[in-house]
């Protein structure tokens, strides 16, 4: 388990501190036997892993709607922004992330896409300064399969 953390974030400068991020991520449980305390153990977890050090951070918690702010992918850059207002560069031109323009996201590698999140956008939707728009980060793979790992986050509109 170890080495599938390590696959995940080669960069680590030693092995001190990839065992320190895991550390940071494990879940515990607990063994017990009749006549003596629980005893913690201590579970790899390659989920909580990826959550923390892949997934991006710096996703803002408030957006003017006269702002547009780039989207960063952090570590791993499969990533889907799944949340309205968002928009992704396809032949140098943003087109907004909507059903109709699924098919068209979809067949382009998400590993390259450029992403951002538009207030004019949110405000063509119906939203109003003061609303809170919640969405979801995907890790998916090449074709857009998604890996069960994903982040919630929500932002508040501003006028």
């Amino acid at each position: 388990m170890a080495d599938l953390c390590f696959q995940m974030y080669s960069e680590v400068k030693d092995v001190d501190e990839l065992l320190e991020m895991i550390r940071a991520t494990c879940l515990t449980d607990y063994i017990r036997l009749d006549g003596f305390d629980p005893q913690p153990l201590q579970l790899i977890n390659p989920g909580g892993f990826f959550l923390k050090y892949l997934m991006p951070t710096g996703v803002p918690s408030s957006l003017k709607v006269s702002q547009t702010f780039a989207l960063n992918k952090g570590y791993y850059k499969g990533l889907f922004f799944d949340i309205p207002g968002a928009e992704v560069k396809i032949g140098g031109e943003w087109t907004a992330v909507t059903a109709d323009n699924k098919a068209t996201i979809m067949g382009q590698n998400p590993f390259t896409l450029e992403w951002r999140l538009n207030g004019n956008t949110l405000r063509k939707y119906g939203y109003k300064p003061g609303d809170t728009i919640k969405g979801t980060v995907v890790a998916v793979d090449d074709s857009f399969n998604g890996l069960n790992l994903s982040q919630d986050f929500c932002l508040i509109l501003k006028e």
